[in-house]
């Protein structure tokens, strides 16, 4: 595996929508479907009521790894970075989370112990719904139950298919799978099969355990062998079979 230092501060943001983490292509679950967006309007604006407004610089801690769950914490504005350390202090990066997505689970309503930290990846607006206020608003709401039940669903699967990618697969294997997931996930008709212009080499990198330079280097590597190009603002999938075959190679 390669090293997985923590990684510098990333402050552009991800593209609009979609949340930034690593998961097999054939696997990638609707994260479009933002909690604040699903929602009715009077609903979310009695979500919102309960809930307090923070605002953080990009590199402020939303929550402690070790420190007790209080709620969750909606993006209304900016990128989260979800995070794990381990006893030597060394970080791997769980997922980018962007507006209108929420972090703070898998104890929505308050009990126990985070077991991995957050920050702001970009300056950032959330609101923060303690655990008491959502619960009693899950309680008497359906669509709020709901929807964050597929939420969840969403992290679920994110993570699990995070920790069967690291375990099973070299980074080389791990980024293209990213690049196969990210391009599919913002695929738009009619047009070229790319990884979204406002993902960078450090984003990719921290989400697959690796540098920014290794993942410039690796990037090279797959454009000489005709599966990408690199371009300016973005990255072009030319060769989705070659890229597969990379990504079982390693």
């Amino acid at each position: 595996m390669q090293d997985m230092s923590p990684t510098a501060i990333v402050s552009s943001p991800c593209p609009q929508g979609h949340a930034l983490f690593l998961i097999d292509e054939h696997e990638a679950p609707d994260d479009t479907l933002q909690l604040m967006d699903t929602l009715p309007q009077g609903l979310r604006d009695a979500v919102r009521s309960k809930g307090t407004t923070r605002m953080l610089k990009a590199g402020e801690r939303v929550f402690e790894q070790g420190q007790p769950h209080s709620g969750i914490f909606i993006i209304e504005k900016g990128t989260v970075r979800t995070f794990f350390a381990g006893p030597s202090g060394k970080e791997i990066t769980l997922a980018y989370w962007t507006e209108g997505h929420f972090v703070g689970g898998p104890e929505l309503f308050g009990r126990g112990m985070h077991v991995w930290s957050a920050e702001a990846a970009s300056p950032c607006t959330l609101s923060c719904i303690s655990g008491g206020a959502l619960r009693t608003l899950a309680r008497h709401n359906s669509a709020l139950a709901m929807d964050l039940i597929d939420a969840l669903i969403v992290k679920g699967r994110c993570y699990s298919s995070l920790a069967q990618i690291l375990a099973t697969k070299p980074a080389r294997g791990r980024l293209a799978d990213l690049l196969l997931a990210l391009a599919d996930r913002s695929a738009q008709p009619g047009k070229e099969s790319e990884v979204p212009r406002h993902v960078t080499h450090e984003q990719l990198a921290a989400i697959i355990g690796s540098t920014r330079q290794w993942v410039t280097t690796t990037l090279a590597r797959f454009e000489r062998d005709g599966h990408v190009e690199v371009r300016p603002d973005s990255i072009v999938i030319l060769n989705r079979r070659g890229l597969r075959e990379a990504s079982v190679a390693g």
